[in-house]
Protein backbone atom coordinates (compact mmCIF):
# COMPACT_ATOMS: atom_id res chain seq x y z
CA UNK A 1 0.00 0.00 0.00
CA UNK A 2 1.20 3.24 -1.03
CA UNK A 3 0.18 6.52 0.71
CA UNK A 4 0.75 9.71 -0.74
CA UNK A 5 1.13 13.26 1.25
CA UNK A 6 -2.29 15.80 1.44
CA UNK A 7 -2.88 19.20 2.69
CA UNK A 8 -6.14 19.42 3.91
CA UNK A 9 -8.22 22.11 6.14
CA UNK A 10 -7.08 20.87 9.90
CA UNK A 11 -3.42 19.86 9.26
CA UNK A 12 -0.70 19.82 6.11
CA UNK A 13 -0.56 15.82 6.82
CA UNK A 14 2.90 13.82 5.59
CA UNK A 15 1.16 10.69 5.93
CA UNK A 16 4.39 8.65 5.17
CA UNK A 17 6.51 10.88 7.59
CA UNK A 18 5.02 10.22 10.78
CA UNK A 19 7.44 10.11 13.75
CA UNK A 20 6.53 6.03 16.25
CA UNK A 21 6.20 6.80 19.50
CA UNK A 22 5.39 3.40 21.88
CA UNK A 23 2.98 4.05 24.84
CA UNK A 24 2.96 1.13 27.37
CA UNK A 25 -0.30 1.35 29.79
CA UNK A 26 0.85 -0.15 33.19
CA UNK A 27 2.59 2.83 34.98
CA UNK A 28 4.21 2.13 38.23
CA UNK A 29 2.02 3.88 41.26
CA UNK A 30 3.68 6.98 42.94
CA UNK A 31 2.57 8.62 46.19
CA UNK A 32 -0.13 6.19 46.85
CA UNK A 33 -2.52 7.75 44.14
CA UNK A 34 -4.35 6.54 41.02
CA UNK A 35 -4.96 8.40 38.07
CA UNK A 36 -8.60 9.14 37.29
CA UNK A 37 -11.61 6.86 37.88
CA UNK A 38 -9.48 4.04 36.15
CA UNK A 39 -7.55 3.05 38.97
CA UNK A 40 -4.17 3.21 36.96
CA UNK A 41 -1.33 4.22 38.54
CA UNK A 42 1.14 7.27 37.80
CA UNK A 43 4.83 7.77 37.27
CA UNK A 44 7.42 7.31 39.50
CA UNK A 45 7.10 5.39 42.77
CA UNK A 46 7.78 6.36 46.10
CA UNK A 47 10.45 9.50 46.73
CA UNK A 48 13.71 7.76 46.03
CA UNK A 49 16.11 8.63 42.80
CA UNK A 50 14.90 5.65 41.04
CA UNK A 51 14.01 4.10 37.42
CA UNK A 52 12.53 0.81 36.33
CA UNK A 53 10.20 0.39 33.64
CA UNK A 54 10.85 -3.05 33.67
CA UNK A 55 11.21 -5.97 36.40
CA UNK A 56 14.22 -4.53 37.70
CA UNK A 57 14.38 -1.30 39.47
CA UNK A 58 17.45 0.97 39.69
CA UNK A 59 18.33 3.59 42.55
CA UNK A 60 20.57 6.31 42.72
CA UNK A 61 22.45 7.09 46.29
CA UNK A 62 24.36 9.87 47.58
CA UNK A 63 24.79 8.83 51.19
CA UNK A 64 28.71 7.70 50.34
CA UNK A 65 30.10 10.81 48.65
CA UNK A 66 29.56 9.69 45.32
CA UNK A 67 26.95 8.45 43.39
CA UNK A 68 26.17 5.31 43.89
CA UNK A 69 23.89 2.70 42.25
CA UNK A 70 21.60 0.00 43.72
CA UNK A 71 19.55 -2.83 41.64
CA UNK A 72 17.39 -5.28 42.39
CA UNK A 73 13.42 -5.25 43.16
CA UNK A 74 10.54 -3.10 44.21
CA UNK A 75 7.25 -4.70 45.37
CA UNK A 76 4.46 -2.32 45.15
CA UNK A 77 0.69 -3.17 46.19
CA UNK A 78 -1.80 -0.49 47.00
CA UNK A 79 -5.39 -0.72 49.25
CA UNK A 80 -8.33 1.81 49.01
CA UNK A 81 -10.66 3.02 51.08
CA UNK A 82 -13.31 5.55 50.88
CA UNK A 83 -11.27 8.41 50.23
CA UNK A 84 -7.61 6.80 52.02
CA UNK A 85 -5.45 5.37 49.71
CA UNK A 86 -2.15 2.77 51.53
CA UNK A 87 0.54 2.15 49.20
CA UNK A 88 2.95 -0.47 50.75
CA UNK A 89 6.93 -0.43 49.08
CA UNK A 90 9.19 -3.16 49.73
CA UNK A 91 13.13 -2.81 48.53
CA UNK A 92 15.43 -5.51 48.03
CA UNK A 93 18.76 -4.11 46.18
CA UNK A 94 22.73 -4.81 45.72
CA UNK A 95 25.19 -2.63 45.54
CA UNK A 96 25.78 -2.61 41.24
CA UNK A 97 29.80 -2.11 41.77
CA UNK A 98 30.57 -3.61 45.00
CA UNK A 99 29.62 -5.45 47.78
CA UNK A 100 26.95 -2.81 49.10
CA UNK A 101 22.95 -3.93 49.85
CA UNK A 102 19.97 -1.55 51.05
CA UNK A 103 17.16 -2.70 52.25
CA UNK A 104 14.02 -0.43 52.62
CA UNK A 105 9.79 -0.93 53.38
CA UNK A 106 7.82 1.75 53.47
CA UNK A 107 3.76 2.39 54.06
CA UNK A 108 2.49 5.81 53.00
CA UNK A 109 -1.04 7.45 53.34
CA UNK A 110 -2.76 9.27 51.69
CA UNK A 111 -6.27 10.82 51.82
CA UNK A 112 -7.77 12.45 48.89
CA UNK A 113 -10.45 14.97 48.58
CA UNK A 114 -12.87 15.31 45.77
CA UNK A 115 -14.22 18.87 44.30
CA UNK A 116 -15.76 18.60 40.86
CA UNK A 117 -13.36 17.29 37.99
CA UNK A 118 -10.45 17.21 40.83
CA UNK A 119 -8.72 15.60 43.23
CA UNK A 120 -6.00 16.68 46.16
CA UNK A 121 -4.13 14.09 48.13
CA UNK A 122 -2.34 14.90 51.24
CA UNK A 123 0.45 12.14 51.68
CA UNK A 124 2.28 11.21 54.80
CA UNK A 125 4.16 8.40 56.38
CA UNK A 126 2.68 5.35 57.96
CA UNK A 127 5.88 3.47 58.39
CA UNK A 128 9.80 3.39 57.33
CA UNK A 129 12.58 1.63 57.60
CA UNK A 130 16.19 1.36 56.05
CA UNK A 131 19.18 0.44 56.31
CA UNK A 132 22.10 0.71 54.13
CA UNK A 133 25.56 -0.96 53.68
CA UNK A 134 27.51 0.94 51.27
CA UNK A 135 31.72 1.55 51.24
CA UNK A 136 31.93 -0.23 54.47
CA UNK A 137 29.67 2.44 55.91
CA UNK A 138 26.89 1.09 57.81
CA UNK A 139 23.45 2.96 58.05
CA UNK A 140 20.54 3.06 59.77
CA UNK A 141 17.46 5.18 59.41
CA UNK A 142 16.46 6.53 63.25
CA UNK A 143 13.03 5.23 64.47
CA UNK A 144 11.81 8.20 64.27
CA UNK A 145 14.01 9.99 61.76
CA UNK A 146 11.94 10.27 58.64
CA UNK A 147 9.61 13.41 58.25
CA UNK A 148 7.29 12.96 55.02
CA UNK A 149 5.14 15.33 53.65
CA UNK A 150 3.10 15.39 50.03
CA UNK A 151 0.06 16.83 48.18
CA UNK A 152 -0.74 16.47 44.52
CA UNK A 153 -4.02 17.75 42.59
CA UNK A 154 -4.82 16.10 39.46
CA UNK A 155 -7.51 17.77 37.40
CA UNK A 156 -9.70 15.04 35.25
CA UNK A 157 -10.16 16.39 31.85
CA UNK A 158 -12.61 14.43 29.18
CA UNK A 159 -9.96 12.80 27.56
CA UNK A 160 -7.04 14.09 29.80
CA UNK A 161 -5.81 14.42 33.40
CA UNK A 162 -3.07 17.13 34.07
CA UNK A 163 -0.79 16.34 37.46
CA UNK A 164 0.95 18.42 39.50
CA UNK A 165 2.49 17.56 43.19
CA UNK A 166 5.21 18.81 45.52
CA UNK A 167 6.49 16.58 48.55
CA UNK A 168 9.35 17.14 51.33
CA UNK A 169 10.82 14.45 53.00
CA UNK A 170 13.64 14.48 55.62
CA UNK A 171 15.30 11.46 56.60
CA UNK A 172 17.95 10.73 59.54
CA UNK A 173 20.70 8.01 60.03
CA UNK A 174 22.58 6.42 62.59
CA UNK A 175 26.59 5.23 61.67
CA UNK A 176 27.36 1.83 63.18
CA UNK A 177 27.77 1.92 66.92
CA UNK A 178 28.02 6.02 68.16
CA UNK A 179 30.08 6.77 65.07
CA UNK A 180 27.78 9.38 63.94
CA UNK A 181 25.34 9.84 61.43
CA UNK A 182 24.17 11.64 58.18
CA UNK A 183 20.63 13.31 57.30
CA UNK A 184 19.21 13.68 53.85
CA UNK A 185 16.62 16.57 52.84
CA UNK A 186 14.84 15.80 49.32
CA UNK A 187 12.56 18.99 47.99
CA UNK A 188 10.60 17.99 44.78
CA UNK A 189 7.93 18.86 42.44
CA UNK A 190 6.34 17.44 39.53
CA UNK A 191 3.95 17.70 36.41
CA UNK A 192 2.36 15.56 34.64
CA UNK A 193 -0.46 14.59 32.31
CA UNK A 194 -1.81 11.36 30.77
CA UNK A 195 -4.49 10.31 28.33
CA UNK A 196 -5.20 7.36 25.99
CA UNK A 197 -2.05 7.52 23.92
CA UNK A 198 0.32 8.57 26.38
CA UNK A 199 1.44 9.87 30.08
CA UNK A 200 4.42 11.38 31.04
CA UNK A 201 5.59 13.45 34.30
CA UNK A 202 8.92 15.55 34.73
CA UNK A 203 9.88 16.22 38.07
CA UNK A 204 13.16 18.42 39.62
CA UNK A 205 14.43 16.89 43.56
CA UNK A 206 16.44 19.92 45.15
CA UNK A 207 19.15 17.62 48.14
CA UNK A 208 20.84 18.67 50.49
CA UNK A 209 23.05 16.29 52.98
CA UNK A 210 25.11 16.59 56.20
CA UNK A 211 27.10 14.36 57.33
CA UNK A 212 29.42 13.95 61.20
CA UNK A 213 31.29 10.57 61.00
CA UNK A 214 33.61 9.26 64.05
CA UNK A 215 36.12 7.01 62.91
CA UNK A 216 39.57 5.42 63.98
CA UNK A 217 42.54 4.63 62.81
CA UNK A 218 44.73 1.58 64.67
CA UNK A 219 45.82 3.56 68.12
CA UNK A 220 45.57 6.84 66.85
CA UNK A 221 42.72 9.04 68.33
CA UNK A 222 39.38 9.31 66.81
CA UNK A 223 38.62 11.28 64.31
CA UNK A 224 35.36 12.94 64.10
CA UNK A 225 34.41 14.52 60.06
CA UNK A 226 31.99 16.93 59.35
CA UNK A 227 30.69 17.24 55.50
CA UNK A 228 27.81 19.26 53.53
CA UNK A 229 26.61 18.21 49.77
CA UNK A 230 24.05 18.53 47.59
CA UNK A 231 22.64 17.25 44.48
CA UNK A 232 20.38 18.31 41.94
CA UNK A 233 18.09 15.81 40.37
CA UNK A 234 15.68 15.76 37.15
CA UNK A 235 13.39 12.42 36.38
CA UNK A 236 11.24 11.92 33.47
CA UNK A 237 8.75 8.81 32.86
CA UNK A 238 7.47 9.00 29.52
CA UNK A 239 5.20 6.51 28.01
CA UNK A 240 3.71 6.77 24.37
CA UNK A 241 1.38 4.08 22.27
CA UNK A 242 1.22 4.43 18.38
CA UNK A 243 -0.75 2.96 15.60
CA UNK A 244 1.88 1.30 12.57
CA UNK A 245 1.09 0.30 9.52
CA UNK A 246 2.53 -3.05 8.24
CA UNK A 247 2.38 -4.37 4.51
CA UNK A 248 1.28 -8.26 4.10
CA UNK A 249 4.15 -10.25 2.02
CA UNK A 250 2.09 -12.66 -0.31
CA UNK A 251 -0.04 -12.31 -3.20
CA UNK A 252 -2.36 -14.88 -2.18
CA UNK A 253 -4.04 -13.27 0.92
CA UNK A 254 -7.04 -11.82 1.65
CA UNK A 255 -5.81 -7.92 3.37
CA UNK A 256 -2.74 -6.07 2.11
CA UNK A 257 -1.85 -4.66 5.24
CA UNK A 258 -2.92 -3.63 8.77
CA UNK A 259 -1.84 -2.44 12.05
CA UNK A 260 -0.24 -2.77 14.97
CA UNK A 261 -0.91 -1.38 18.13
CA UNK A 262 2.71 -0.37 19.68
CA UNK A 263 3.52 0.73 23.52
CA UNK A 264 6.35 1.61 25.46
CA UNK A 265 7.73 2.99 28.27
CA UNK A 266 11.40 4.99 29.28
CA UNK A 267 11.90 6.52 32.63
CA UNK A 268 15.19 9.11 32.79
CA UNK A 269 17.12 10.36 35.48
CA UNK A 270 20.11 13.47 35.66
CA UNK A 271 21.79 14.32 38.56
CA UNK A 272 24.65 17.02 38.70
CA UNK A 273 26.01 16.83 42.76
CA UNK A 274 28.46 18.76 44.66
CA UNK A 275 30.06 16.39 47.42
CA UNK A 276 32.88 16.06 49.67
CA UNK A 277 35.57 13.83 48.40
CA UNK A 278 36.94 10.19 49.59
CA UNK A 279 40.06 10.66 51.65
CA UNK A 280 41.77 8.15 54.48
CA UNK A 281 38.67 5.99 54.22
CA UNK A 282 36.56 8.68 55.11
CA UNK A 283 35.07 12.14 53.37
CA UNK A 284 37.07 15.28 53.18
CA UNK A 285 34.85 18.41 53.30
CA UNK A 286 37.82 21.03 52.05
CA UNK A 287 38.30 18.65 48.60
CA UNK A 288 34.71 18.65 46.53
CA UNK A 289 33.46 16.18 43.91
CA UNK A 290 31.90 17.44 41.30
CA UNK A 291 29.98 15.56 38.49
CA UNK A 292 26.94 14.45 36.18
CA UNK A 293 25.40 10.93 35.99
CA UNK A 294 22.71 9.47 34.31
CA UNK A 295 20.56 6.64 33.86
CA UNK A 296 17.58 5.28 32.50
CA UNK A 297 15.20 1.95 32.12
CA UNK A 298 13.14 1.39 29.04
CA UNK A 299 10.38 -1.53 28.55
CA UNK A 300 10.47 -3.75 25.63
CA UNK A 301 7.84 -3.07 23.23
CA UNK A 302 4.13 -4.08 23.67
CA UNK A 303 2.56 -5.07 20.38
CA UNK A 304 -1.42 -6.31 19.21
CA UNK A 305 -2.62 -6.33 15.95
CA UNK A 306 -5.84 -4.21 15.12
CA UNK A 307 -8.70 -5.92 13.17
CA UNK A 308 -8.07 -5.76 9.39
CA UNK A 309 -10.74 -3.34 7.72
CA UNK A 310 -10.02 -2.52 3.89
CA UNK A 311 -12.84 -0.62 1.75
CA UNK A 312 -12.42 -1.13 -2.20
CA UNK A 313 -13.45 2.91 -2.31
CA UNK A 314 -10.29 4.04 -0.56
CA UNK A 315 -7.45 2.90 -2.91
CA UNK A 316 -5.41 5.32 -3.50
CA UNK A 317 -7.57 7.90 -1.61
CA UNK A 318 -5.96 10.75 0.67
CA UNK A 319 -7.37 9.44 3.80
CA UNK A 320 -6.99 5.76 3.78
CA UNK A 321 -4.41 5.66 6.84
CA UNK A 322 -6.02 7.50 8.69
CA UNK A 323 -9.74 5.78 8.34
CA UNK A 324 -8.19 2.25 7.85
CA UNK A 325 -6.01 2.56 11.46
CA UNK A 326 -9.47 4.34 13.04
CA UNK A 327 -11.40 1.32 11.83
CA UNK A 328 -9.06 -1.62 13.44
CA UNK A 329 -9.53 0.22 16.88
CA UNK A 330 -13.23 -0.05 16.56
CA UNK A 331 -13.87 3.89 16.06
CA UNK A 332 -15.93 3.10 12.65
CA UNK A 333 -17.61 0.29 12.51
CA UNK A 334 -19.58 0.25 8.71
CA UNK A 335 -20.91 -3.03 7.36
CA UNK A 336 -19.95 -3.75 3.28
CA UNK A 337 -17.02 -2.80 1.30
CA UNK A 338 -17.50 0.80 0.46
CA UNK A 339 -16.81 3.54 3.08
CA UNK A 340 -18.08 6.76 1.29
CA UNK A 341 -15.45 9.76 2.17
CA UNK A 342 -16.94 11.75 0.56
CA UNK A 343 -20.54 12.10 2.52
CA UNK A 344 -20.82 14.25 5.49
CA UNK A 345 -19.94 12.68 8.94
CA UNK A 346 -23.17 12.33 11.54
CA UNK A 347 -22.82 14.34 14.81
CA UNK A 348 -23.80 10.79 16.63
CA UNK A 349 -21.01 8.88 14.31
CA UNK A 350 -18.69 11.37 15.13
CA UNK A 351 -19.04 10.99 19.05
CA UNK A 352 -19.13 7.39 19.06
CA UNK A 353 -15.40 7.60 17.15
CA UNK A 354 -14.33 10.31 19.40
CA UNK A 355 -15.42 8.42 22.72
CA UNK A 356 -13.32 5.20 21.17
CA UNK A 357 -10.01 7.13 20.11
CA UNK A 358 -9.59 8.96 23.67
CA UNK A 359 -10.80 6.02 25.12
CA UNK A 360 -13.35 6.93 27.31
CA UNK A 361 -14.79 3.50 28.03
CA UNK A 362 -18.47 3.82 29.47
CA UNK A 363 -18.32 2.20 32.62
CA UNK A 364 -16.35 4.55 34.86
CA UNK A 365 -18.68 4.62 37.98
CA UNK A 366 -16.23 3.68 41.36
CA UNK A 367 -18.64 2.70 43.29
CA UNK A 368 -21.72 0.55 43.03
CA UNK A 369 -25.37 2.21 42.10
CA UNK A 370 -27.94 2.44 44.32
CA UNK A 371 -31.25 -0.29 43.61
CA UNK A 372 -34.23 -0.61 44.46
CA UNK A 373 -36.37 -2.93 47.02
CA UNK A 374 -35.99 -5.76 44.70
CA UNK A 375 -31.97 -5.55 44.11
CA UNK A 376 -32.17 -4.38 40.96
CA UNK A 377 -30.15 -0.67 39.65
CA UNK A 378 -32.36 1.92 38.49
CA UNK A 379 -32.50 2.45 34.62
CA UNK A 380 -30.23 5.44 33.74
CA UNK A 381 -31.92 8.00 32.37
CA UNK A 382 -31.41 9.28 28.54
CA UNK A 383 -29.21 12.93 28.45
CA UNK A 384 -30.83 13.62 24.92
CA UNK A 385 -34.90 12.68 24.23
CA UNK A 386 -33.77 12.04 20.41
CA UNK A 387 -31.02 9.75 21.57
CA UNK A 388 -32.53 6.73 23.66
CA UNK A 389 -30.86 3.04 24.63
CA UNK A 390 -31.90 1.66 21.03
CA UNK A 391 -29.56 3.77 19.49
CA UNK A 392 -26.34 2.82 18.29
CA UNK A 393 -24.53 5.66 19.27
CA UNK A 394 -26.60 5.84 22.71
CA UNK A 395 -23.67 4.91 25.11
CA UNK A 396 -21.16 6.96 23.51
CA UNK A 397 -23.37 10.59 23.61
CA UNK A 398 -24.16 9.23 27.05
CA UNK A 399 -20.39 9.08 27.94
CA UNK A 400 -19.79 12.74 26.03
CA UNK A 401 -22.77 14.43 27.54
CA UNK A 402 -21.54 13.09 31.39
CA UNK A 403 -17.77 14.50 30.01
CA UNK A 404 -19.66 17.35 28.84
CA UNK A 405 -18.20 17.38 25.19
CA UNK A 406 -21.67 17.66 24.01
CA UNK A 407 -24.51 19.86 25.55
CA UNK A 408 -27.16 19.77 22.84
CA UNK A 409 -30.32 22.23 22.70
CA UNK A 410 -33.24 21.64 25.28
CA UNK A 411 -31.85 18.07 25.75
CA UNK A 412 -31.85 17.00 21.78
CA UNK A 413 -28.78 15.98 20.25
CA UNK A 414 -29.51 15.86 16.61
CA UNK A 415 -27.79 12.41 16.02
CA UNK A 416 -28.09 12.29 12.74
CA UNK A 417 -27.11 15.47 11.70
CA UNK A 418 -23.94 16.92 10.14
CA UNK A 419 -21.29 18.23 12.03
CA UNK A 420 -19.88 21.33 10.69
CA UNK A 421 -16.01 21.93 11.39
CA UNK A 422 -16.64 24.64 14.06
CA UNK A 423 -18.54 22.08 16.28
CA UNK A 424 -15.75 19.15 15.59
CA UNK A 425 -12.56 21.83 16.63
CA UNK A 426 -14.51 22.41 20.15
CA UNK A 427 -15.36 19.05 20.69
CA UNK A 428 -11.63 18.30 20.67
CA UNK A 429 -10.10 20.94 22.58
CA UNK A 430 -12.98 20.47 24.81
CA UNK A 431 -11.67 16.47 25.41
CA UNK A 432 -8.35 17.96 25.75
CA UNK A 433 -9.39 20.64 28.68
CA UNK A 434 -7.25 23.31 27.29
CA UNK A 435 -10.00 26.65 26.63
CA UNK A 436 -8.46 28.22 28.96
CA UNK A 437 -5.09 28.58 26.89
CA UNK A 438 -7.26 30.89 24.43
CA UNK A 439 -6.40 35.13 25.56
CA UNK A 440 -9.26 37.06 26.69
CA UNK A 441 -11.56 38.38 24.09
CA UNK A 442 -11.05 40.75 21.30
CA UNK A 443 -8.14 38.42 19.69
CA UNK A 444 -8.52 37.09 16.40
CA UNK A 445 -8.08 33.48 15.41
CA UNK A 446 -5.83 34.59 12.58
CA UNK A 447 -8.24 33.49 9.99
CA UNK A 448 -9.68 35.55 6.94
CA UNK A 449 -13.19 34.11 7.96
CA UNK A 450 -12.70 35.21 11.82
CA UNK A 451 -15.77 36.96 12.14
CA UNK A 452 -18.08 34.03 10.75
CA UNK A 453 -16.53 31.78 13.79
CA UNK A 454 -19.49 31.06 16.20
CA UNK A 455 -19.02 32.96 19.08
CA UNK A 456 -18.90 29.49 21.24
CA UNK A 457 -16.66 27.97 19.35
CA UNK A 458 -14.14 30.97 19.09
CA UNK A 459 -11.60 29.68 22.16
CA UNK A 460 -11.00 26.37 20.62
CA UNK A 461 -10.62 27.26 17.17
CA UNK A 462 -7.91 29.86 18.63
CA UNK A 463 -6.54 27.22 20.89
CA UNK A 464 -6.54 24.58 18.16
CA UNK A 465 -4.90 27.15 15.36
CA UNK A 466 -2.10 27.90 17.81
CA UNK A 467 -1.02 24.77 19.21
CA UNK A 468 -1.06 23.00 15.59
CA UNK A 469 -4.06 20.69 15.67
CA UNK A 470 -5.72 23.00 13.03
CA UNK A 471 -4.47 25.02 9.75
CA UNK A 472 -6.88 26.17 7.89
CA UNK A 473 -7.19 25.58 3.90
CA UNK A 474 -5.51 28.78 1.76
CA UNK A 475 -7.73 29.81 -1.44
CA UNK A 476 -6.08 32.20 -3.01
CA UNK A 477 -4.05 32.81 -0.83
CA UNK A 478 -5.71 33.82 2.46
CA UNK A 479 -5.99 31.43 5.32
CA UNK A 480 -10.04 30.32 5.71
CA UNK A 481 -11.47 28.07 8.45
CA UNK A 482 -15.00 28.06 7.00
CA UNK A 483 -16.76 27.45 10.06
CA UNK A 484 -20.26 26.47 9.41
CA UNK A 485 -19.25 23.73 6.48
CA UNK A 486 -20.06 20.35 6.64
CA UNK A 487 -17.06 17.94 7.83
CA UNK A 488 -16.76 14.58 5.37
CA UNK A 489 -16.20 11.39 6.99
CA UNK A 490 -12.82 11.56 5.58
CA UNK A 491 -11.90 14.62 7.21
CA UNK A 492 -13.60 13.48 10.20
CA UNK A 493 -11.30 10.06 10.31
CA UNK A 494 -8.16 12.44 9.42
CA UNK A 495 -8.70 15.26 12.28
CA UNK A 496 -9.47 11.94 14.72
CA UNK A 497 -6.13 10.57 14.18
CA UNK A 498 -4.41 14.17 14.32
CA UNK A 499 -6.15 14.62 17.52
CA UNK A 500 -5.02 11.01 18.63
CA UNK A 501 -1.67 11.99 17.02
CA UNK A 502 -1.53 15.05 19.08
CA UNK A 503 -2.06 13.70 22.66
CA UNK A 504 0.63 11.39 22.17
CA UNK A 505 3.66 13.17 20.05
CA UNK A 506 2.77 16.91 21.37
CA UNK A 507 2.19 16.32 25.01
CA UNK A 508 5.12 13.87 25.33
CA UNK A 509 7.26 16.91 22.94
CA UNK A 510 5.90 19.57 26.00
CA UNK A 511 6.28 17.40 28.50
CA UNK A 512 9.89 15.36 28.12
CA UNK A 513 11.93 17.50 25.33
CA UNK A 514 10.11 20.70 26.41
CA UNK A 515 10.07 20.49 30.09
CA UNK A 516 12.67 18.41 31.01
CA UNK A 517 15.63 19.95 28.74
CA UNK A 518 14.72 23.20 30.37
CA UNK A 519 14.86 21.61 34.15
CA UNK A 520 18.04 20.54 33.03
Amino acid sequence: MTYTPYKCWWSEIELMERNVYLFIIIILLALGSTLGATGEAWAFSGFELGVSATREYKELVFLGGTPTVFKGTLKETTKSRDDTVQTSLTYKLEEVAGKGKLTRSVKFTSQVEKRGNQEVHVTRVYSYTESVDIGGLKLKLKTDGVFLNSSQVIDHQPAVDFITRNWYIKKVYEAGRGQGGITVEMSGSAEGYGNAWGRGETGTVQISLSGELTSSNGNQAPVTTRWQGSARVVMNDTSSRSLVYVPTGPELISFTGGFVDETRREQVLTATYDLPAASNGGLDNSVRNHGEYSMSATSPPGIKRLFVREFRDLRGHWARQEIESLCGLGAFDLQGDFFQPGLPVRRGEFIKALVVVAGLTPQEETSAPARNQRGKAPAEEALFYDVDTSSPYYTYVQVAGKKGLVEGSGKVFRPNANLTRAEAVTILVKAMGLENLAPTPAYSTGFYDDHQIPLWARDAVYVAQSYGLIRGDFVGGTKMFRPQDAVTRAEAAAMLDKFRDYLNRDFRKDYRDRLYEFAN
